[in-house]
């Protein structure tokens, strides 16, 4: 008997794998259908689903996915009256990327319970497109006989193995669907103790740009925040350092002590950025070493971290910082702290226009009315602390001159002529 057991389960397993294998090639009957788009948040990826023919396949993706982020997509195929699995089916998984490069292939997947998943880093932000084809085995395969407990069946039974007797067959054929799957820049995120007992940070860093694209300027945004209530932390220091395997392509003075003397990356309000060009494709990874100061909200102490970036060809796909694009109508783009910069740094409207400030720099700025030829605000408008990519609004209804700066870097000044 026990032999007769061995010799069944190994009959069943050659099975599987021809089915896997060969299911593509049969001339089974197909339904291709495009799932439904979700919501207009772009942002955020919803559980999916398409039904045809009495079979549902769905795929679900994180809510957020960050670029060169390991994701896991979870699939599967149910029947649709019942809500029951169903067992041994075989897929063909396709990935393109926003602008329709074939990225990842599979088509010898295969789930005995209904369930399938896989594991993706998703190299470029935008809309990519996943394509299912799912399979059904039926009782025939190379003019052979399936063994019945290796055939597509209803898992009404709850048991794959014990119940297939019991189970109907569901010789569906093929179903493929397309589902899209949003991606976001990328982002990283390291929560790090520091070197003072009971206290930790989390770093962030996030990029301008969709991709990383070997040859072209990126801005890297790094964002310190406390870590027990999130927080931003004001004042810190840090070093940086860029390289590809032992190769360093860029460093930051040497610390020398508790304080960078000979200087670092600062951010007053925790927000510091960094742009350069990496020469070539490939990985890099980036070491921050951070440290609090007397002044800072937070006194961390020191703490280390390591970030990743991979670096790819061009593609055609423009990942120019949008701070040197001329601005909209009635918009002013906050551009940093280089000279203008505000583009326009000087503009002329009628009354009653409303001007949109946009952050197109990597660090938080304001835009704060001040007294001429002063840094004194005169309470005419404020922004408050504007973040990369944020807007203030204010509408100028009465003519005159009004002067402004960011009161983070009162060098950065700008003027409103309204007539």
């Amino acid at each position: 008997m026990r032999l007769k057991n061995v010799a069944a389960l190994t009959a069943v397993g050659v099975f599987l794998t021809l089915a896997t294998l060969l299911a593509y090639s049969q001339p089974v009957h197909d339904h291709v259908a495009l799932a439904q788009e979700q919501s207009s948040d772009a942002n955020s990826n919803q559980p999916l689903s398409n039904t045809s023919d009495g079979v549902i396949v769905s795929l679900i993706a994180p809510p957020t996915v960050y670029a060169n982020d390991l994701t896991t997509i979870q699939m599967k195929v149910v029947d649709e009256k019942s809500g029951a699995p169903l067992t041994h089916v075989d897929w063909a998984i396709v990935v393109r990327d926003p602008i329709g490069n074939l990225v990842y292939k599979t088509t010898t997947a295969h789930s005995h319970a209904g369930m399938m998943d896989f594991k993706y880093a998703f190299w470029m932000a935008g809309k990519n497109t996943i394509s299912l084809t799912a399979s059904s085995i039926g009782p025939k395969m190379m003019g052979m006989d399936v063994p019945a407990m290796a055939q597509t069946r209803t898992l009404v039974s709850g048991d794959p193995m014990m119940g297939w007797k019991k189970d109907p067959v569901s010789d569906f054929g093929s179903r493929t669907y397309e589902f899209p799957v949003y991606v976001l820049a990328e982002k990283q995120t390291r929560t790090i103790s520091g070197s003072e007992p009971g206290t930790s940070i989390n770093v962030e860093m996030d990029t301008n740009s969709p991709q990383v694209v070997a040859g072209k300027p990126v801005t890297l945004v790094f964002t310190v925040t406390n870590g027990k209530d999130n927080s931003m932390v004001t004042h810190p220091d840090m070093q940086l350092t860029f390289k590809q395997g032992t190769s360093i392509i860029s460093r930051s003075s040497d610390k020398g002590g508790m304080m960078a003397m000979s200087g670092a990356y600062h951010g007053h309000t925790g927000v510091m950025t960094a742009t350069l060009i990496f020469p070539t494709t490939g990985h890099y990874f980036v070491d921050a070493d951070l440290s609090s100061l007397p002044v800072s909200n937070l006194m961390f102490g020191t703490a280390s971290t390591r970030f990743d970036v991979h670096v790819v060809a061009p593609t055609g796909v423009s990942t120019e910082n949008i701070s040197g694009s001329e601005p909209a109508p009635n918009t002013v783009n906050v551009l940093g702290i280089e000279a203008p910069f505000f583009a326009p740094n000087s503009i002329n409207v009628k009354a009653g226009t409303t001007i949109y400030f946009v952050n197109t720099d990597g660090n938080i700025h304001t835009v704060t009315s001040v007294k001429a030829g002063t840094q004194d605000p005169d309470g005419t408008f404020d922004s408050n602390m504007i973040k990369p990519g944020q807007t203030f609004t204010y509408k100028f209804d009465k003519p005159g001159t009004y002067n402004y700066i960011c009161t983070i870097h009162p060098h950065m000044h700008g003027t409103i002529n309204v007539s």
